[in-house]
């Protein structure tokens, strides 16, 4: 079967399909689905598989519940899937349209226990229906003109459009006026936020002008830090360099290599460290949201000095 991608994130019913297919154009969509069926899994007691290899004899881990998710490139054979564990065996599969993936699709489009997710720019339906979704959940109160201000103007990209919507919660729960959200959503060197963090093997007076040049407002500071996060999770839950290359987002590939670079000087002991320094650092901003500036740079030179430590 097939799911609208923006419906199917916001079901509260578990996954239950043997095969899932995330594919379409927009890949940080893409990635952001693939991560949210992951999660899925993984509170239903299931070992999550990343190597990119199917093992018919796999039977999970100590913590799970013999049952496995794998994350894959393709899907494997029929003739390759054992019969004994098949109703213990699930496959992901998340990639751009192609030809090969078009096959695929319109395959597992059909079978009843396979779901097939696009991903695609929003519309305006689409934007309406996530926006009344998320007014709703969040108990937030609009008015009419802040309503079609957001469809009208906000972000056609997915994760972009959900991270200015987190704005106007921080904001107020109540929002009358189009003068506010202009204040605390304007995004319009987003692009180049997000790739602050392949900054990071620079000098720190250079960091400091960067991070200090692009970051001028809260909205600002929170895309950097969700982008931040973002990379540290494809880090965290890669068990090797293929994985991390595979589960990064492929509109950054003049990024990969440095990518790469913190992939290999990042380990444990440091990702432990730079998750307590995030959990923190987002308290102090929630306390005193004046302060995101300073509390963003120092974090990032934190980070930088974990990392190339």
């Amino acid at each position: 079967m097939k799911a609208k991608p923006e419906v199917f994130l916001s079901s509260k019913k578990n996954i239950d399909f043997n095969k899932i297919l995330i594919t379409g154009t927009d890949e940080s969509f893409i990635t952001h689905v693939k991560n949210f069926i992951i999660k899925d899994f993984k509170k239903r007691g299931f070992f999550i598989d990343v190597s990119n290899k199917y093992n018919s004899g796999s039977i999970g881990s100590l913590f799970s519940e013999n049952k496995t998710l794998f994350v894959l490139f393709d899907f494997p054979k029929n003739k390759e899937i054992a019969v004994s564990n098949s109703n213990n065996h699930s496959f992901l599969v998340a990639s751009p349209n192609g030809k090969k993936t078009n096959v695929i699709k319109s395959t597992i489009a059909k079978q009843k226990d396979s779901l097939v997710v696009e991903c695609y720019s929003l519309n305006r339906i689409s934007k309406e229906n996530i926006l009344k979704n998320y007014v709703v959940v969040n108990g937030l109160t609009l008015s009419n003109d802040v309503f079609w201000y957001v469809i009208e103007n906000f972000d056609n990209n997915y994760v972009v459009f959900i991270k200015q919507l987190e704005m106007l919660s921080l904001f107020n729960n109540k929002i009358d006026l189009i003068q506010d959200i202009e204040k605390i959503t304007f995004v319009d060197n987003k692009i180049e936020i997000n790739k602050i963090f392949f900054s990071i093997f620079k000098e720190n007076k250079i960091l400091t002008n960067t991070f200090n040049r692009s970051i001028n407002s809260l909205s600002d500071f929170y895309i950097f830090l969700n982008s931040t996060k973002s990379y540290l999770e494809i880090i965290k839950n890669s068990n090797d360099r293929e994985s991390a290359i595979y589960n990064f987002p492929k509109y950054l590939f003049t990024e990969k290599d440095i990518f790469i670079k913190i992939y290999n000087k990042t380990n444990k002991n440091k990702l432990v460290k730079i998750y307590k320094n995030l959990s923190r650092v987002e308290l102090l901003v929630r306390q005193n949201s004046k302060l995101y500036l300073s509390i963003g740079l120092r974090f990032f030179l934190n980070l930088k000095k974990t990392i190339t430590s």
